[in-house]
């Protein structure tokens, strides 16, 4: 298979993607092209990746982040394979269907997401993170070059129009962890709003972003809804907190762990241990030997377990001064863990509908911005700092 990559950070892809293949041995033939936009050569993912895929030797085309480490080159070979099938046109590492469920599992940033889907399974669209098509289909109905699909919803548009030519788009376990370390939201409503516009037929359209409805919802652009549509979440996060604190007598605070981990405090000196819990499967099963990534030269060992046996055989050797975050976490979990979990030197957060677990020396000094209004549950104490 040909691996294709538009990368700006020469860096960010060697630490990752570079790093990961060079660390395969197996049998898997592969061609790796990277395109080098670093001098802005190319006005849009779009263009570059078709590139790339008229330049292809091989069958099926894999198009990749520069910030993904591909933990399991034969497991990819295998998900590519379903390609074989000419009912799947389009194929990817997560995508959202029709009935708004996350699918294909993988790493994001420190949590998973997804659910497992060994074989692909049907979805309205894919994420750009990870996808994959048959080169001869990419040489024959290229992404879209269009300046409002610059970098943001191509492979929404893409898996709109393979839909609209009536064949399948799935989602299928690759066994990645996709290590951003930013948020690029430039763009991205009108991107969403000109896919909606091009595909009225198939809206609303599920994406991994959100739900893009024919019309925009008046209702959510009201100040009110826009300055304090946070409130019902905290109170549905609240009542878990409460449950929490009650499990494990530990502080506890409402936060997205995966876009706030660098908020966390770790070293070179002392790295920040990660632990995930896949009690769901697809991807410890692959992915889950340890590995080291960097987020801003701050090196994280992470590593996944399929149940709580091998979460509590990894926390056993974990030292009082070691960082460690755990994640993947419900409330039933929590009592089994009270003979591991020191309340002194642990902290849990609440996550939609999951518990994460930091301890260690960033439990004891949290980040100063989980004492905002909206990361402080409701009659819940909290060691977070407020001054």
């Amino acid at each position: 298979m040909t691996i294709a990559c538009v990368y700006n950070d020469l860096a960010v892809r060697e630490h990752c993607l570079d790093r990961s293949l060079a660390a395969y041995d197996g049998p898997v033939e592969v061609e790796y092209l990277p395109v080098d936009n670093t001098a802005h050569a190319f006005t849009s993912a779009g263009a570059a990746l078709n590139h790339a895929a008229r330049m292809a030797r091989h069958e099926v085309v894999v198009m990749v982040h520069q910030d993904v480490y591909l933990h399991d080159l034969d497991q990819l070979a295998r998900a590519a394979a379903a390609l074989d099938d000419p009912r799947w046109g389009f194929l990817g590492a997560n995508g959202v269907t029709s009935g708004r469920r996350s699918v294909g599992r993988l790493r994001d940033r420190v949590i998973l997401i997804g659910d497992s889907a060994p074989d692909p399974v049907e979805v309205d669209t894919l994420d750009e993170v990870l996808v994959m098509a048959r080169r001869d289909d990419l040489v024959a109905e290229p992404l879209s070059e269009d300046p409002e699909l610059a970098w943001h919803a191509y492979a929404v548009e893409y898996a709109l129009r393979t839909r609209a030519r009536g064949r399948l788009v799935g989602a299928v376990d690759t066994a990645i962890t996709h290590n951003s370390l930013t948020i690029n939201l430039a763009r991205l409503d009108e991107a969403h709003r000109h896919v909606a516009d091009g595909y009225p037929d198939l809206t609303p359209i599920h994406t991994t972003c959100g739900t893009v409805a024919a019309r925009p919802s008046r209702l959510r652009q009201l100040p009110l809804v826009r300055e304090h549509g946070w409130r019902r979440r905290w109170l549905r996060e609240s009542s878990a907190a409460a449950r929490v604190t009650t499990a494990l007598d530990i502080p506890v605070v409402l936060a997205d762990i995966a876009h706030e981990v660098d908020l966390v405090d770790w070293s070179s000196d002392a790295p920040l241990r990660l632990v995930n819990l896949d009690r769901v499967g697809g991807f410890a099963a692959h992915a889950g030997r340890p590995e080291v990534l960097e987020r801003r030269d701050r090196p994280i060992l992470m590593e996944a377990v399929a149940d709580l046996d091998g979460l509590r055989s990894s926390l056993s050797d974990v030292s009082p001064d070691e960082p460690v975050l755990v994640t993947g976490l419900s409330l039933e979990d929590l009592p089994q863990l009270r003979d591991v979990i020191e309340p002194e030197r642990w902290m849990a957060g609440v996550q939609w509908d999951e518990v994460w677990l930091l301890g260690g020396p960033p439990a004891l000094d949290p980040p100063l911005e989980w004492s905002r209004p909206q990361a402080v549950p409701l009659r819940a104490r909290s060691r977070a700092r407020v001054g």
